[in-house]
């Protein structure tokens, strides 16, 4: 690994292509290009924990460098010292060690013989540990509705977590550990497609797993073609938040077509899709000033095109979106909402 490091340092341009891309280079002198600097003279320092891995840098590189791929090498070992919520890393750590998944008691109809499987993730662990205002639960309950309301009845699918944070904290072993069970025990349930309704499992699934001929599926791209239009159209200006998750793996139309089925006022914000800004968190690390104040850039962005909701498909921004929303002294006066939540409550008239 450390050759192809070399390589990928080797053809770098310097032309500072990333660096204006880097939501992080908004908030301090952080600077994408000094890691490949640093590659390439052999010299060690602690920028690669800095990076957010939004995967905006590689979009824009002309010379296709992976910097955010070159940065999950370059963070081994990990290190636990800076992650700032340590307690969901421990969570994963016992896991690994345990004999059972998530809890995965959700209210709908299921069918234990559907090859369908829905896998809700750690929804149940950040009701438990992650106090802002938002019921986490209620993700995987109206997962569940819309679900049915599709005709789909799934097998309701207790997984271990799947990884993403200790991933990104550089703790490959870790990581694997959690992989391996989670592959064997989808192999011996015999699902042949796989539900997910949080982006950095759906992301993590298709990325870094090894699943044969199961197919990875996200909530939104069933919603975006199964869900009947709505019947009446609703008076709210929504806007989509990307989540970085979802950038690699191009998911960008589902959430948006879901959203416009439902009869609202879809806005796009300043940055979008590929150039969408971070909400700040990379695997749980550096929740300090400079995410936060990424966060505030990114719900100014919601403000300025006067929304009445700002919709994401990943639990992490919805968390602490909310976070700052309710610690501020700014009022944001727009809901954060989890997609499926939004349609959810629409289809119960809850909004």
């Amino acid at each position: 690994m450390k050759e192809e490091l070399l390589q990928a340092a080797g053809i770098c341009y310097q032309c500072g292509e990333c660096t204006g891309a880097c939501p992080l280079r908004r908030v301090s002198g952080f600077n994408p290009r000094e890691i490949i600097q640093e590659l390439a003279t052999d010299k060690g320092s602690n920028a690669g924990w800095q990076c957010l891995l939004c995967e905006n840098c590689y979009f824009v590189c002309p010379q296709g460098v992976d910097i955010p791929s070159l940065i999950l090498h370059l963070r081994a070992p990990a290190r636990e010292d800076i992650v700032a919520h340590r307690v969901l890393s421990q969570i994963a750590y016992f896991m690994a060690r345990s004999d059972k998944g998530v809890p995965v008691d959700f209210s709908g109809e299921v069918d234990e013989d559907s090859d369908y499987g829905y896998f809700p993730g750690c929804l149940g662990y950040l009701d438990l540990f992650m106090d802002v205002g938002v019921n986490f639960r209620e993700i995987g309950d109206y997962a569940l509705l819309l679900l049915n309301k599709m005709k789909l009845k799934p097998r309701l699918v207790s997984l271990k977590c799947c990884g993403h944070d200790v991933l990104f904290q550089g703790n490959f072993e870790l990581f694997q550990q959690l992989a391996s069970y989670n592959e064997r025990k989808i192999r011996e349930l015999g699902i042949k497609k796989l539900i997910v309704s949080c982006a950095e499992g759906y992301s993590s699934f298709k990325r870094y797993y090894k699943l044969g001929g199961v197919e990875v599926i996200h909530i939104a791209e069933l919603l975006s073609e199964g869900l009947p239009e709505f019947k009446h159209a609703h008076d709210l200006r929504v806007a989509y938040h990307d989540p970085c998750a979802f950038k690699r793996v191009g998911l960008y139309d589902a959430p948006r077509e879901a959203i416009k089925k439902s009869g609202v006022t879809l806005v796009e914000l300043a940055h979008s899709r590929s150039n969408a800004l971070c909400c700040g968190i990379s695997g749980m690390m550096n929740c300090n000033d400079r995410s936060k104040a990424l966060r505030a850039f990114r719900l100014q962005e919601a403000e300025e095109k006067d929304v009445d909701v700002l919709v994401t498909t990943c639990p992490k921004c919805l968390l602490h979106f909310n976070c700052l929303k309710h610690e501020q002294t700014h009022e944001y006066k727009f809901e954060i909402m989890d997609l499926v939540v939004f349609l959810g409550r629409l289809v119960e008239n809850k909004i």
